[in-house]
């Protein structure tokens, strides 16, 4: 569909997409491919996987402790790591910001827009990844992925 001279995807293509990041083996195959596009992406897919399990969280009324220990496990991860650079997924700075203030809100929507953001920005690697695996087994894609992987690191070193 061509809306505003921009393609926009289907319903089904995001809701394709969303199943996969829920499957775990999908989700595995896409974060290996998406490890070869960009140094964060990985971790964009770990992410939006980690928020989902914080608003099944919310949603199961656990306890206030849980939710703030979720919140703060994806924040030390994610948002304000030890681990340099303190900011692990794609997303802009002003919105890290607003997760860091709102830190004690125990809602499911704290990561609303950061997860937003991280879906937009991954599913423009769907299309690729649906491409790739069609001409594989579903055994074989992290094979492949791994050979590519490789070769990618011997490029760099050579």
């Amino acid at each position: 569909q061509h809306v505003d001279k921009k393609w926009v995807s289907s319903s089904s293509e995001i809701i394709a997409f969303r199943k996969a990041l829920l499957n775990p083996v999908t989700a595995n195959q896409f974060k290996r491919f998406v490890s070869l596009k960009g140094d964060l992406l990985e971790n964009g897919v770990l992410f939006w996987q980690e928020v989902q399990k914080y608003k099944d969280l919310c949603h199961s009324h656990c306890d206030d402790a849980t939710v703030q220990k979720k919140i703060t496990a994806i924040i030390d991860c994610f948002i304000n790591s030890a681990v340099p650079p303190a900011l692990q997924i794609d997303i802009p700075t002003e919105q890290a910001k607003k997760i860091l203030e709102r830190r004690k809100e125990l809602g499911p929507y704290i990561f609303r827009e950061a997860q937003m953001t991280i879906f937009a920005l991954l599913f423009k690697f769907w299309a690729k990844f649906c491409k790739f695996r069609s001409n594989l087994a579903s055994d074989k894609i992290l094979l492949a992925l791994e050979r590519k992987k490789g070769k990618k690191m011997r490029k760099k070193e050579g």
